[in-house]
């Protein structure tokens, strides 16, 4: 991992007692922490702690109820999108946000070049440009491809790269490696070291410790919507964390338990499973009935291959699945498609929730 050293550069945002309430919910009550030069400040807590909804107001998505938001020693008002990134702020969510059905270098123009009316568009430039920007980040994706033909990795590193074009000098990340391999965490990890030696301040939310408390100068720590504490690297550890953002100690969380042996009967047996299409080869596993059962290995390993095609969205070429039966037997079946995985008992959760999970245009019904 990249060690970071400690920063002590200038203030450059600082949020001060953020409130913010959605159909009478009080999702942030007291957000408050500040920003150095150069720093990378951690936020963390539990799902609904209110870093989120701290985001979207630092990101000009929302605006608050209550409280105030410094930038660059200057208070904001009637702030929105446009107005945060002309103030250098740049935001990368957990899913990225870019046109899938443009190229990476028309992805890297929008916001960088002028928007005037019947501009001539210098295509050599804007690619030598995106080429330039992906350098920076490391990364040698073709500026030609279309964004909807790269993984989430990829698309990520697309997306800092626009932050730098932009001059950004506040970078708000996501939980930025929750699709990520070792490598690719490695080189992210690299790229965010030369960033902060720039100057640029650094928001990093993640649920993983060993990231924390490699990358981050400080830890906020939120609860319930509020800030709970502020704490240099030095003076955490993971207990002190944790207990900071549930409330209680961590011995109460994890209850010792008794090891079991899983014997229930095999809900699903696959042997030999072969997607051409997929790039899928001979997988065999068998599922036993009240067992998680982890399927490990790099980006491009064929995680999410091997998950598509038993959900039917990719054709199996040979091999057999078999699922269990109401009658308590396994019976081999022919996933063809979707329809058919559902009738079995077989549900999906995409890596691509936003993509492929839901249709945001709809109602949660």
């Amino acid at each position: 991992m990249v060690e970071m050293p400690a920063s002590g550069g200038e203030e450059i945002l600082r949020a001060t007692c953020l409130g913010r309430t959605f159909a009478g919910v009080q999702a942030l009550r007291n957000g408050s922490f500040n920003l150095r030069k150069g720093e990378v400040h951690a936020l963390v807590g539990e799902n609904g702690a209110g870093k989120s909804t701290l985001i979207r107001i630092i990101s000009g998505a929302i605006a608050p109820d209550n409280g105030e938001l410094v930038i660059g020693g200057q208070p904001v008002k009637d702030y929105t999108p446009h107005h945060a990134r002309a103030l250098g702020v740049s935001v990368i969510y957990q899913q990225p946000a870019l046109f899938a059905e443009l190229s990476v270098a028309e992805n890297l123009a929008l916001g960088l070049e002028p928007s005037t009316l019947w501009r001539r568009v210098d295509h050599n430039e804007r690619r030598m440009r995106a080429v330039e920007l992906l350098a920076r980040v490391g990364s040698d994706i073709d500026p030609g491809l279309l964004v909807r033909e790269l993984s989430l990795p990829q698309q990520q590193l697309v997306e800092i790269a626009r932050a730098l074009g932009r001059s950004s000098r506040i970078l708000v990340l996501d939980e930025p490696t929750a699709a990520l391999s070792e490598r690719e965490v490695q080189n992210l990890f690299a790229i965010l070291a030369t960033l902060r030696r720039q100057g640029i301040g650094i928001i990093y939310i993640s649920h993983r410790m060993e990231e924390i408390f490699t990358l981050a100068d400080r830890i906020t720590v939120l609860r319930d919507g509020e800030t709970i504490s502020t704490l240099n690297r030095e003076e955490a550890d993971s207990q002190t964390l944790i207990r900071l953002m549930v409330g209680r100690e961590l011995a109460r969380i994890f209850p010792a338990r008794p090891e079991t042996t899983t014997t229930q009967e095999t809900v699903l047996k696959v042997d030999g499973l072969t997607s051409v299409e997929a790039g899928v080869c001979g997988v065999s596993f068998e599922l036993r009935a009240g067992e998680i059962l982890g399927v490990a290995g790099l980006v491009g390993a064929g995680r999410s291959e091997l998950a598509r095609t038993l959900f039917g969205l990719h054709p199996h070429d040979c091999g057999q699945v078999s699922v269990r039966s109401t009658g308590g037997h396994l019976r081999r079946v022919r996933i063809s498609d979707p329809a058919t995985a559902i009738a079995v008992g077989i549900g999906y959760v995409p890596e691509d929730r936003r993509r492929h999970g839901v249709i945001p245009e709809l109602s949660v019904t």
